[in-house]
C-alpha cells in the first residue's frame, strides 16, 4: 500500500518540473522561477492530502519539494512554500500534528543552511549526490521518530520487519524522486544555458562583422585628420595650441575605441605561450593598488598555487585589468575587491569580488552588450572584448550580482595538462622520497 501512495507522490514530485520544462522553457527565468515555485506549492499540498497515514505518522514526499524550493528559488521561495506545507498539515490535524509540524522546520531550517552551499556547485552530478545526502535529513527524523513511536508502544521488537520495509521504501522512495527531479531541473537548467550562449554567440559574429567593417572604413579618415592636426599645431602658439592638444586627445580616445573594435571583432593572439596565473595577477595588483588607493578600495589576492594555463599573456592581462579595474570603480571607499585563484580538477576558476553596489537582474542580463555600460561615460566595449577573448581562449566568463551586495565575476580557464602531468610527476617522486 505505502509503495503504491509514495509512487503516486513521485508522479507528483515530477509535476512542477515537467509542466516548467514543457511549456515554459521559452520564459524568461523570472516567470519560469515563479510559476515553478507556485506549482511545488501546489504539488506539496497534494502530497500532503494524498499522504499515507500509518503508526500515527503521515508518509509523503512533502521535504522534496520543500527542498527543491530552498535549492532553485531561493530562501524567500523555500519559506513561503514551508509555510504552505505548515498550514496544509495543520488543516489536516492529526495526533502527532506537532511531531509533523516541527519535522518541517528543522528540515526548512537545515535546507536554508546549504541553499547556498549548493548554490556555489558548478557540475551536474555533484549537485544530485548534494540534494539526495541532504533530503536523508528529514527521512532520518521521521524514521527515528517511527522508531521511538514504537519502542515507547512496546510494538519495535513485534513490528521489526514491518519497520525495515518501512525505512528501504520511504528512503528509495526518496532518493529516486530527489535524483529525478534535481536531474531534470539541472537539465532544464543547462539547455537554458546552452540557448543563451547560442544566441549570444550568434549576436556577437553578427557584431564583430560590422565592427570590423566600420572601424577600418572610420581609421583611414581618422588617421589623414590626426596627422593634419599634428601639423598645424606646430606652427600654432598660446591658446589655439591647447585647442590642437584637445583635439588630438580626442582623436587618440576615438582610435583606442576602433581598436577596441577590431579587437573584439578578431582578438589577435600575437604569442601562445605556458603563463602563471599567480604571476600575471600579481604583476596586475602592483599596478593596479595606486589606483584602488587613489579610490580608497582595499585590493586583496588570494591562494598562492603554481597555477598555468595556455594562452597570450597581453590579452589576458588586458581582460583581468578591465574586470579588476571595472571592480575598483564599482565598489565605494573603504570597500573592498578580492582576486581568488583555484584549482578544479582539468579548470583554473579566478573569481573578482567585490562589495559595491551590485546590479539589478536586468542589467546582468544585458552585461557584455554592445553599447551597454553601468558607468556613465562607458561604452561596454572593455566588458564585450573581455568576453570575447576569454571564448577565444576556450574558457568562459560569468556574472553574478546582488543589489546592494556586491558583484563576483568567474574566469574559468583550462589548465594546462602537459604541465599539470609535470607537476603531478614530481610531487609523487616527492612524496615517494
Amino acid at each position: 500500500m505505502i509503495a503504491e501512495k509514495l509512487l503516486l507522490h513521485l508522479l507528483i514530485v515530477l509535476m512542477p518540473i515537467l509542466v516548467v520544462t514543457l511549456f515554459l522553457n521559452n520564459r524568461k527565468d523570472k516567470q519560469s522561477k515563479f510559476v515553478l515555485v507556485v506549482l511545488l506549492g501546489v504539488a506539496a499540498i497534494l502530497c500532503i492530502v494524498f499522504s499515507f497515514k500509518e503508526q500515527g505518522l503521515h508518509w509523503d514526499l512533502r521535504y522534496v519539494l520543500l527542498m527543491l524550493a530552498f535549492l532553485y528559488g531561493g530562501h524567500k521561495a523555500g519559506w513561503a512554500i514551508c509555510g504552505v506545507t505548515l498550514l496544509t498539515r495543520t488543516i489536516i490535524g492529526g495526533e502527532h500534528l506537532f511531531i509533523g509540524l516541527g519535522v518541517i522546520i528543522v528540515s526548512s531550517l537545515m535546507f536554508h543552511l546549504f541553499t547556498n552551499r549548493y548554490q556555489q556547485i558548478v557540475h551536474k552530478w555533484e549537485r544530485v549526490r548534494f540534494s539526495i545526502m541532504l533530503v536523508f535529513w528529514p527521512a532520518l527524523t521521521q524514521l527515528t521518530l517511527l522508531a521511538i513511536y514504537l519502542n515507547l508502544s512496546g510494538d519495535l521488537n513485534r513490528q521489526l520487519g514491518h519497520f525495515i520495509y518501512y525505512i528501504l521504501v520511504f528512503i528509495g522512495a526518496l532518493v529516486i524522486s530527489v535524483g529525478f527531479a534535481t536531474l531534470l531541473l539541472e537539465q532544464l537548467t543547462e539547455r537554458k544555458r546552452i540557448q543563451e550562449e547560442m544566441q549570444r554567440a550568434v549576436k556577437l559574429n553578427a557584431i564583430s562583422e560590422l565592427a570590423a567593417s566600420i572601424a577600418h572604413e572610420v581609421r583611414n579618415p581618422l588617421t589623414v585628420v590626426k596627422g593634419f592636426l599634428q601639423l598645424m599645431q606646430k606652427e600654432e602658439q598660446g591658446q589655439k595650441k591647447e585647442y590642437f592638444n584637445i583635439a588630438l586627445h580626442e582623436m587618440n580616445r576615438a582610435e583606442q575605441i576602433i581598436s577596441d573594435y577590431l579587437n573584439f571583432a578578431k582578438p589577435q593572439f600575437k604569442n601562445i605561450q605556458v603563463i602563471e596565473v599567480n604571476q600575471i595577477l600579481h604583476e596586475i595588483i602592483s599596478f593596479l593598488t595606486p589606483y584602488s588607493l587613489k579610490e580608497n578600495v582595499e585590493l586583496n589576492i588570494e591562494g598562492t598555487m603554481n597555477t598555468l594555463i595556455s594562452s597570450d599573456k597581453n590579452q589576458f592581462k588586458q581582460v583581468l585589468i578591465n574586470l579588476i579595474k571595472n571592480a575598483i570603480e564599482a565598489t565605494p571607499e573603504k570597500g573592498q575587491v578580492t582576486v581568488k585563484v583555484e584549482e578544479d580538477q582539468t579548470v583554473v576558476r579566478i573569481t573578482i569580488e567585490d562589495n559595491g553596489k551590485g546590479m539589478s537582474q536586468e542589467q546582468l542580463a544585458n552585461i557584455g552588450t554592445l553599447f551597454y555600460s553601468t558607468k556613465e561615460k562607458g561604452t561596454g566595449l572593455g566588458t564585450m572584448v573581455s568576453f570575447r577573448i576569454i571564448e577565444e581562449m576556450g574558457g568562459t566568463l560569468r556574472y553574478e550580482s546582488r543589489v546592494n551586495v556586491g558583484t563576483k565575476v568567474t574566469i574559468v580557464m583550462p589548465m594546462n595538462q602537459s604541465t599539470k602531468s609535470s607537476l603531478e610527476v614530481a610531487a609523487l617522486s616527492i612524496k615517494n622520497d
